[in-house]
């Protein structure tokens, strides 16, 4: 299938270019350019209308449940609130139910995947201290292996043998260790620590964690991610690294641009693991990643149905994919982040940090993983709108602009005029390399 996209705008040297075209030889980028109004041969000739095509998002953290948490939220459901949300590929986390622990459990997993997702997916599995499982994982397509801290801790300390014998196997088989270096904090935990003033305990604490694991990967030069980091402290400790660790970062969405004070307007659904920080917090975490010092911006994407946010002890989390682009073109309009940086941060870092080849950039012989973004568009966001299985967001009741109208995976149309044309299946389960 040839396609032909006119009359779109192009980012390209650090600038928008007006009156392009671009050819899609699915699932390939073959040409484009400023557009001469010469004839190109094609099967769909489409108008993108004056609109921004750009690089889809690629998320490097997402939770997009199935199996025995369909309830929540299933492949699917999952990749259709990723590709309305201007994102073509995402990588799953491991502490689904069966967690993705195994050769079997990830082999089942991508199965049941395949011909169901919208966007591509990549797998993240359970680490071991035992190689030769690692091996294992690794050969059945393991894009990256993540660690929750919290899981391999006893009365505070982290089992630093554990975490030796992780960051030596995966140094072998050169993949990346996803770091969740927090603690869990229940609802009412977080609630008396804000109230009380001491909710920097928490930033501590993840700080001193990623410095633990930090100082170990160094001595086997690994590769360590540290997802959802909240404190610009361990954004300064990791850059510290950088140069003696092969270390990178994310930004979840929601620590960029919520606070606590959600908490007090949103109660429980506006829980989440990690916490919301404080407004200046926020501030300070949005303009480290404008001085790239931050490498990803994700959404950790983490729905659950509405009655396990309700109660005295409700779930963290919540479903983000279909606002990313939003979000982040909101900012680009207001002036607050550069369209560059977003392009770079949200698609070509994330796709060079795991090895996403061909993917992540406007390239000939790329992936034709596109969005086409109308900035004059614009998004009142309202639970009922989402294709989350999980109908609710803390984004309620905003007016975002930049809505993704078109959304291509692979070369394929998957979302026209904002509303899911996909079947599933056009996206592809995601390997390193």
């Amino acid at each position: 299938m040839r396609t032909v996209i006119r009359n779109c705008k192009l980012y390209f040297g650090g600038k928008i270019v007006e009156n392009c075209f671009l050819v899609i030889d699915a699932p390939l980028i073959s040409d484009f350019g400023v557009d001469h109004s010469s004839r190109l041969a094609h099967d769909v000739e489409l108008d993108a209308k004056g609109r921004l095509l750009l690089p889809g998002l690629i998320d490097p953290h997402v939770h997009l449940r199935d199996q025995q948490l369909s309830y929540k939220e299933d492949f699917w459901s999952g990749t259709a609130s990723a590709v309305l949300g201007g994102v073509t590929s995402v990588i799953d986390m491991p502490n689904n139910v069966p967690p993705t622990a195994t050769p079997s459990d990830l082999v089942e997993r991508m199965r049941l995947a395949k011909d169901r997702i919208l966007a591509n997916v990549g797998f993240t599995c359970k680490p071991s201290a035992d190689h030769s499982l690692n091996s294992e994982l690794v050969k059945c397509g393991a894009m990256a292996f993540k660690m929750f801290a919290y899981e391999h801790m006893d009365r505070g300390e982290l089992d630093l043998s554990f975490v030796e014998g992780v960051l030596e196997s995966l140094s072998r088989l050169d993949r990346i260790l996803m770091l969740h270096c927090n603690v869990k904090t229940r609802f009412s935990e977080v609630l008396e620590l804000v109230r009380n003033k001491r909710a920097f305990k928490l930033c501590k604490i993840e700080k001193e964690l990623a410095e633990r694991v930090l100082a170990v990967a160094k001595k086997y030069g690994s590769r360590i991610h540290i997802c959802h980091v909240t404190c610009p402290r361990t954004v300064e400790l990791a850059n510290g690294y950088k140069g003696l660790v092969r270390v990178t970062l994310e930004v979840a969405i929601h620590h960029l641009f919520l606070d606590y004070s959600a908490l007090d307007s949103l109660g429980p659904m506006a829980h989440v693991d990690p916490p919301l920080r404080s407004r200046s917090t926020a501030r300070r975490l949005l303009d480290m990643l404008k001085r790239r010092m931050i490498d990803a911006v994700a959404s950790d994407h983490a729905p659950h149905a509405v009655f396990e946010k309700e109660g005295e002890d409700p779930k963290p989390g919540f479903p983000n994919l279909q606002l990313m682009t939003p979000l982040l073109m909101t900012q680009v309009k207001r002036g607050r982040l550069d369209l560059g940086l977003v392009v770079d941060r949200a698609s070509a870092k994330p796709a060079q940090v795991f090895g996403l080849r061909g993917r992540g950039a406007i390239v000939k012989g790329y992936y034709a993983d596109l969005i086409e973004v109308d900035l004059k568009r614009k998004l009142k966001v309202r639970s009922e709108i989402l294709m989350s299985k999980a109908k609710y967001t803390p984004f309620e009741g905003m007016t975002l602009a930049g809505v993704p109208v078109r959304t291509y995976v692979n070369g394929v149309c998957v979302n026209d005029d904002y509303s899911i044309v996909g079947r599933g299946g056009e996206g592809v389960v995601l390997t390193p390399g």
